[in-house]
C-alpha cells in the first residue's frame, strides 16, 4: 500500500514535477545507493532536480517543509553573478572546471593504523614550527616561508600515504592557538581535497601550501580583536576582512613570489555567486585554487570553536556546506569535498539509535551513512567491557528486516570525556 509507515505525509512526486523549495525526505531507493550524501535535503537549484531525475523515479517530498524563499534567494544569486562567467561555466565539464582532463586516481599504500604515528610525529613538528613563525610574526613582523613550506611538506605525503589517518588525527587533536591550528587544518584538508580531485602532486604541495597561509595577515591584526568573546561589530568585520590584502602583503614582502600562491590566498573569501570579498569574483573569475582554498576555509572554522561562536559537528559543517551548494561554493566542488572529507569522518564520536556510544574507525565511498563503528560505551553510558567493531554497511536494509543500528548524532569532540586518538593509537 502506498503511502508506506515510514512514507506518512510525505507526498510521492516525479523528479520532474520537482520545483526550488521543495524537501526531499525519501528517495525510492536506500540513500547510500546514491550519490546524495545526506538524509534529506531542499532543492535549492535545477541542476539538483536534474540529478535526481538521473538516478530516481520517483522521490518523496515534505510539504510541511517547502521554503518559498530559496526560489528568490537563488534568483538573486544569478543576478549578482557575472554573465560571462555563467557562460563559461556552461561550456564545462565537471571534471574541466576542477580536475584536470586525466586525474590521477591514488590509492593508500599503508594502513590508517600504520600511518598514524608518522602523521601524529609530523603534525607535532608542524605545530612547533608554526607556533614559532606567528609568535615571530606578531612580535617583529617577520618570518621563513621555507620553515613553513618544510612544516607543510611531511603534511602532504601522510596525506598520500593515507589521507583519513592524519585527516581523522587533525581532527582529534586540540591546538590552543587558533592562527597556527587554523593553517595546519587548512593545510591538510586542502592536500585531501586535492587528492580526491586527482591533481598533480606538485599540485596538492601547492595548495596545502597556500591553505596553510590564507589568514597570515592576521597576525598583524590586533590581538584582542582576534580573542574577543563578543561577536565582531561592522567596524571590526571590516578590518578582519582586510587581512586577505595583509597576508598577501606580508607574504610578498617576505619573499614569495609564487603568483598562483598569492592568486589563492587572495581569492580564498570569493564566493561563487559574486557575494565574497574583497573584489566580488563569481563562478570560474575565482581560480580554482581559490575555489578550493574557500570551502576549506569556510570547514575549518565551522569545526573550530572560536571566541566568539561555538564549534559546529563535522556533520553540521557539512549540511551548511551542502545547503549552499551551487551559491557560495561550486555544486561539483562540494561533491568532491564531501566524498574526500566523509559525512561521519573517521574519528568522530556518534550515538546510535540504541544509546551506545562508538567512534568511527572506519567509512567506504558506497556507504558514507554507514561507517564503521567501535563501541565504547553500553546504552547507559558506562564503559563496555569488551569494545567491538560494527559495521553498518553490512546489515541487511529489506523493509521487513529492519536496521539494528543506525547514527542519530554526532557528539562533541570530548563527549563523556573519551579521547578518540587513544583508539587509534593503543
Amino acid at each position: 500500500m502506498d503511502p508506506q509507515p515510514k512514507y506518512k505525509g510525505l507526498q510521492k512526486t516525479s523528479p520532474t514535477d520537482l520545483t526550488v523549495g521543495m524537501y526531499v525526505a525519501q528517495l525510492d531507493r536506500p540513500w547510500e545507493e546514491t550519490n546524495f550524501p545526506l538524509q534529506g535535503f531542499y532543492v535549492r537549484s535545477q541542476g539538483i532536480i536534474e540529478r535526481i531525475d538521473k538516478e530516481c523515479a520517483c522521490v518523496y517530498v515534505d510539504p510541511r517543509r517547502y521554503d518559498s524563499k530559496l526560489g528568490e534567494v537563488k534568483l538573486k544569486a544569478v543576478i549578482n553573478n557575472d554573465r560571462k562567467a555563467q557562460q563559461d561555466r556552461t561550456k564545462l565539464s565537471a571534471r574541466e572546471r576542477l580536475a584536470p582532463k586525466q586525474p590521477v586516481v591514488y590509492k593508500d599504500t599503508i594502513s590508517i593504523t600504520d600511518e598514524m604515528p608518522s602523521a601524529t610525529t609530523s603534525l607535532v613538528d608542524a605545530e612547533d614550527i608554526l607556533a614559532t613563525c606567528v609568535v615571530k610574526l606578531q612580535t617583529n613582523g617577520g618570518f621563513d616561508v621555507n620553515a613553513i613550506e618544510e612544516a607543510i611538506t611531511p603534511l602532504v605525503q601522510s596525506v598520500m600515504r593515507n589521507q583519513t589517518a592524519i585527516a581523522a588525527l587533525t581532527r582529534m587533536r586540540r591546538m590552543d592557538n587558533y592562527l597556527f591550528s587554523h593553517a595546519i587544518s587548512c593545510a591538510v584538508w586542502g592536500a585531501v581535497l586535492a587528492r580526491e580531485l586527482g591533481l598533480p602532486p606538485e599540485d596538492i604541495n601547492q595548495i596545502a601550501f597556500s591553505c596553510s597561509l590564507m589568514d597570515i595577515g592576521k597576525t598583524t591584526l590586533p590581538l584582542e580583536l582576534l580573542t574577543s568573546p563578543e561577536k565582531p561589530s561592522d567596524e571590526e568585520w571590516l578590518l578582519l576582512r582586510d587581512h586577505v590584502k595583509r597576508s598577501t602583503d606580508l607574504l610578498t614582502e617576505n619573499g614569495m613570489l609564487d603568483t598562483k600562491v598569492l592568486a589563492t590566498i587572495a581569492t580564498h573569501h570569493e564566493r561563487f555567486d559574486g557575494s565574497g570579498y574583497p573584489e566580488g569574483l563569481a563562478g570560474t573569475k575565482i581560480p580554482t585554487f581559490g575555489r578550493i582554498a574557500g570551502i576549506v576555509d569556510s570547514y575549518d572554522a565551522m569545526i573550530t570553536e572560536r571566541p566568539y561562536a561555538p564549534a559546529r559537528s563535522s556533520y553540521q559543517a557539512i549540511q551548511e556546506i551542502q545547503k549552499n551548494s551551487d551559491k557560495l561554493f561550486q555544486a561539483e566542488l562540494v561533491d568532491y569535498f564531501i566524498r574526500a572529507i566523509g559525512v561521519f569522518p573517521v574519528g568522530t564520536i556518534v550515538e546510535l539509535n540504541t544509546g551506545e556510544v562508538g567512534v568511527v574507525v572506519a567509512q567506504t565511498v558506497d556507504s558514507r551513512l554507514k561507517p564503521k563503528i567501535m563501541l565504547i560505551l553500553e546504552a547507559d553510558k558506562q564503559p563496555r567491557q569488551h569494545l567491538v567493531i560494527i559495521d553498518l554497511s553490512n546489515q541487511l536494509s529489506e523493509s521487513h528486516q529492519p536496521l539494528l543500528w543506525w547514527i542519530t548524532k554526532e557528539l562533541a569532540a570530548n563527549a563523556y570525556g573519551l579521547d578518540p586518538q587513544k583508539y587509534f593509537l593503543d
